[in-house]
């Protein structure tokens, strides 16, 4: 379809036709007169008006395409393909082959509307993408999958135009000159299109996800150099080059030097922690309309100048997330949509049965290349040092799945190249099939075939027990904590626990602290080791988070704490995994994360605490939730003092807070108070967990004989009730109160307070004692949780452990046998420590 408009500034007409196809004139009107209805009271049809029409189709489209994403949700279906399939059923392929409504709903002046929209739309997709790149990055990350992005490039590069030549006369849709150029583009990945991708499928913070991303970066710097270099040589007469180059230099060097610049002094007049200033937010919305409007001028088209302007807005708070949260919701709901209302209205799948020779021939050579993108792909990762193997295998095929998705971008292009005549119309329909057909493929595979574990693989070290605070005891290495910090109010609380934990005499300590921040207003998620030596010009929160953390920690310390400070970028959904995957790496047994409270971050409390809920489900270590309430004070520079509570039932929770608190009764300056509840009727069937309990207890009971400022209680309850009026009669003057989460499925306890708890991730005792009810909410509270572990069970065999003058035997069934026949008996003696090592794998 093509619309034509002639006139003057006092009048306007448009051209239509009847055939969408049609390139003929077949009528003449005033255009403006058609833009607004009278009403039906009048007798006036309002889809015979420009703007019902277009109110129309973008209802039409959007309940569409919900229903598309409904249906096709079990097939685990992207919303790029729902969109798409609910534009050609708007389109002739199924509801506009019926005449009426074609005329009634998708009249051609009405598509003149519909077709500027959607170049609007594509404009700010574009600027957006360029906004959340992180520049300053870009030569880095391209720099880190060279080999990769390559090979997954010149491969189906070679092996689509190869065969183009080879069925040259079978492909007559595209044009002969133009197949090597084509089979380039097709043979990329657009950043936008992959990193839109990967946000939908919460790959950002994944490997695999850094990898593509990575690709698809440096695929676009090639992109950007081969279009330069065929703009240089397509255009014949020299001096008309030279002006339109000399144009566009000195446009992108207005850009550069007088924009650019102006957008920092933007940034640095916003007062750190404020928004941007609304007025500013409006300019740069309009910005990418009117850059483009010039780069357009200049011979080129709106997409560069769009494309350029964001790339001068940097990624990430304060201006660019604020650009990102205006625009990007009304960008993809409302404008995008006219985008697959064009495409759909330009693709008639029932042309593909006039030539099912041609099809054949193009979906052969298009899927040809999809493979040989995988193949790239696994050649580039098994000749790389990591490579080999099935996981490398199954990583290259992967990445080759999400470097072959399909979008925005490849839309636009196939559009451009149709309104250029290098495609003819069968020839675009089906290319626009095989994108959505492509991607249709590769989206559920992706989603099938990586699962993110929901625990991460148990390693040799993490099966003998050293990720757990009960085993670090054992150890004579330093003793690792990592910390997550959402916000400079966090940083006190964890200071005054790491302080407790570094004990003189001991082992010696390193934190890893992890400065946390959502990942808006960015496209790649980032995970950066800060260095404290690089001078910034702004101090930045996390400046101020690493700088409290190093002074506090090792003023007034024998003991000097190691910092290996991190800054991560990424989504709240995915977060856990980074962190996971961090202290996996490090063989840390201890996460510390801050339970949110700060009625600053309201609206980001619920992702806070689904992260928190995250962590405890997927941490390979022991989760500590901090719950801190203590007010804030200064640190004295020669004496520390900490009063701690514990309340200890039963279970591996409970004993990791036991675990922690054994270290820190080693400084001098920290006041131990341990509660012990023996409730009678919750004893439970395992006799090496009551086993542990009670040498953990001995344990701790030992190693602080003739500290009077330690203290261990024992009570004994009958019920639920005389639990609870132990914990109310634990109340006193504590700095922070230490307990387990759980207590085990089959826990009495759990099973009659679990209706009680409002907050699920602190347990039934932590929830209680974080609650006002226990020292009027003014104490805080650290929820410990421990790894849960395959049990390690022994077919037919028996344990006797021999504790100095007392001996205990436990039995094991055969039904929950996992070693070899031929250890019928295991017999632990009097080493506690040797003891220890092998019940902690149960």
């Amino acid at each position: 379809m093509e619309d034509k408009f002639y006139g003057n500034d006092s009048s306007e007409f448009y051209t239509t036709h009847d055939n969408v196809n049609d390139l003929q004139f077949k009528t003449c009107g005033p255009y403006l007169k058609h833009i607004y209805s009278k009403g039906i009271w009048f007798g006036d049809d309002p889809t015979h008006h420009v703007f019902p029409n277009i109110m129309l189709q973008i209802i039409l489209m959007f309940f569409l395409s919900r229903i598309v994403y409904i249906v096709l949700r079990p097939l685990k279906q992207p919303k790029f393909i729902c969109n798409a399939l609910a534009g050609i059923i708007l389109g002739p392929s199924v509801l506009s082959g019926d005449k009426a409504f074609l005329n009634r709903i998708f009249q051609p002046r009405e598509m003149v509307v519909t077709n500027s929209m959607s170049m609007v739309g594509t404009t700010y997709f574009i600027f957006l993408a360029a906004v959340k790149m992180d520049k300053s990055r870009i030569i880095w990350t391209a720099r880190k999958s060279i080999y990769v992005g390559l090979t997954c490039v010149v491969i189906p590069l070679i092996i689509v135009f190869l065969l183009f030549r080879t069925f040259c006369k079978s492909v007559s849709g595209i044009d002969e000159s133009f197949q090597f150029s084509f089979s380039f583009s097709s043979s990329l990945s657009y950043f936008p299109v992959i990193s839109h991708t990967m946000s939908e499928l919460n790959l950002l913070t994944t490997e695999l996800g850094r990898t593509a991303m990575s690709c698809t970066i440096l695929h676009e710097i090639i992109g950007w150099i081969i279009m330069l270099v065929n703009l240089i040589f397509r255009e014949p007469d020299p001096h008309l080059l030279v002006e339109s180059m000399a144009g566009m230099l000195l446009f992108i060097l207005f850009v550069i030097v007088v924009l650019r610049p102006m957008v920092q002094w933007i940034i640095r007049r916003t007062p750190e922690g404020k928004p941007v200033d609304g007025s500013y937010i409006n300019v740069f919305l309009v910005a990418p309309l009117v850059i483009g409007v010039v780069s357009d001028i200049l011979g080129g088209t709106v997409f560069p100048g769009a494309f350029l302007m964001g790339l001068i807005i940097p990624a990430g708070p304060p201006l660019g997330s604020a650009v990102v949260e205006k625009c990007e919701l009304a960008m993809s709901e409302l404008i995008l949509p006219f985008l697959y209302i064009r495409i759909g209205q330009m693709v008639n799948v029932n042309l593909m049965a006039v030539d099912w020779k041609a099809l054949a021939v193009v979906q052969f050579i298009m899927f040809a290349g999809f493979f040989g993108k995988i193949a790239g792909c696994l050649l580039a990762i098994l000749c790389s040092h990591e490579g080999g193997g099935g996981d490398g295998v199954r990583n290259a095929f992967l990445l080759g799945l999400i470097l072959n998705t399909k979008g925005i971008i490849e839309l636009n292009l196939l559009l451009r190249w149709y309104q250029r005549q290098l495609l003819n119309e069968h020839a675009f329909v089906e290319l626009v099939v095989y994108n959505i057909i492509a991607t249709a493929i590769a989206t559920p595979l992706l989603k099938n075939y990586h699962k993110p574990l929901a625990r991460l693989e148990v390693s040799s070290a993490m099966q003998n027990g050293t990720r757990t605070l009960q085993a670090a005891l054992l150890s004579a290495g330093e003793f690792r904590i990592m910390c997550c910090i959402h916000c400079e109010e966090n940083v006190h609380g964890i200071i005054s626990l790491l302080k407790a934990c570094n004990s003189t005499g001991i082992t010696p300590m390193c934190v890893y602290p992890i400065h946390i921040i959502d990942l808006v207003g960015r496209a790649v998620p980032l995970l950066q080791l800060y260095d404290s030596q690089i001078k910034r010009c702004k101090v930045s929160p996390t400046d101020r988070i690493i700088s409290a953390l190093t002074k506090s920690l090792n003023q007034g310390s024998s003991s000097q704490v190691a910092i290996q400070p991190f800054r991560l970028i990424a989504p709240y959904n995915t977060l856990h995994e980074s962190i996971c995957s961090l202290a996996h790496d490090n063989f840390v047994p201890l996460v510390l994360v801050p339970f949110p409270e700060s009625q600053d971050i309201g609206a980001r409390k619920t992702d806070l605490r689904s992260f928190n809920i995250q962590m405890q489900a997927n941490a390979p270590c022991t989760v500590g939730i901090l719950v801190d309430r203590r007010p804030l004070q200064i640190f004295s520079s020669t004496y520390f003092t900490y009063n701690i509570g514990v309340i200890f039932l039963s279970g591996p929770d409970d004993r990791e807070a036991l675990a922690l608190v054994l270290r820190m009764s080693s400084h001098p300056g920290v006041s131990i108070t341990v509660l012990r509840i023996d409730l009678i009727k919750d004893k439970t069937e395992d006799e090496s967990e009551t086993y542990l309990d009670d040498w953990l207890i001995k344990e701790f009971k030992a190693k602080n004989i003739g500290k009077p400022r330690v203290v261990c209680r024992e009570l004994v309850a009958e019920n639920t009730k005389q639990v609870m009026d132990s914990i109310h009669s634990f109340e006193n003057n504590y700095d922070l109160v230490i307990v387990g989460k759980d207590r085990g499925p089959n826990s009495l306890w759990e099973q009659e307070m679990s209706l009680w708890v409002e907050k699920k991730e602190l347990g039934s005792i932590g929830d209680l004692v974080a609650s006002s009810d226990f020292c009027g909410g003014m104490v805080s509270v650290l929820v410990m949780h421990c790894v849960v572990r395959t049990p390690v069970n022994f077919k037919g065999c028996s344990i006797t452990v021999s504790d100095d003058d007392e001996t205990s035997q436990f039995s094991f069934s055969s039904s929950n046998v996992d070693v070899d026949d031929d250890k019928d008996d295991i017999v632990l003696l009097a080493d506690q420590k040797e003891m220890q090592k092998k019940l902690y794998r149960m």
